[in-house]
């Protein structure tokens, strides 16, 4: 059972209102490993704000309320991968979005399967629930979901359970040159 699992079967039926604010953190608070993220930001020109989730954000619901966002606003990042070539993508969409595995086939010519969390880790280095938008140990194509772009800033997390950063969503597809495209199923 991963962290994340545990502390949510502590805290299911929790009401998002019940959250804690998440805290600013300052950079010296953050592991070396954790740095290699904000350092990577700072490089590439995107501006960050840090936060240390409380406990008891655990959830898209409890995270964007200790953000003081909405859970639209909560970036995910998934791998796939070719299921003929066998190449690995990182797909940004939100934590609202239902990805469509059918639009992402028709955007890269294929029909792509998600992998698991030991293969997310191999790829990028960080365990899923971690996986910040940058800083992949290898190149790897990205597809961001149409609906983050419309967005000011969005949260994604930091390479941490309990760190997440807000980052403006214009430079960070500047930055990380995504392919923007509509992958949400449900619409």
């Amino acid at each position: 059972m991963t962290f994340t699992q545990a502390a949510l079967n502590n805290f299911v039926g929790m009401d998002a209102t019940q959250v804690s604010a998440a805290a600013e953190v300052k950079l010296e608070e953050v592991p070396v490993a954790i740095r290699r993220v904000i350092d990577t930001a700072m490089r590439g020109g995107i501006p960050y704000s840090l936060r240390r989730l409380p406990a008891e954000a655990v959830d898209p619901q409890t995270i964007a309320a200790a953000c003081g966002t909405e859970p639209s606003a909560l970036l995910r990042a998934i791998v796939f991968r070719g299921k003929t070539t066998k190449k690995p993508m990182l797909v940004l969409a939100s934590a609202t979005t239902n990805v469509g595995e059918r639009a992402l086939a028709q955007i890269v010519g294929e029909v792509l399967e998600r992998v698991d969390a030991a293969t997310t880790e191999r790829i990028t280095g960080f365990p899923p629930e971690c996986l910040p938008p940058f800083l992949l140990p290898q190149r790897l194509p990205i597809i961001m979901d149409e609906t983050l772009v419309n967005l000011g800033r969005v949260w994604c997390m930091a390479g941490s359970p309990d760190l997440i950063m807000s980052v403006p969503t214009k430079i960070l597809t500047r930055v990380i040159t995504a392919r923007v495209a509509r992958i949400d199923s449900s619409r």
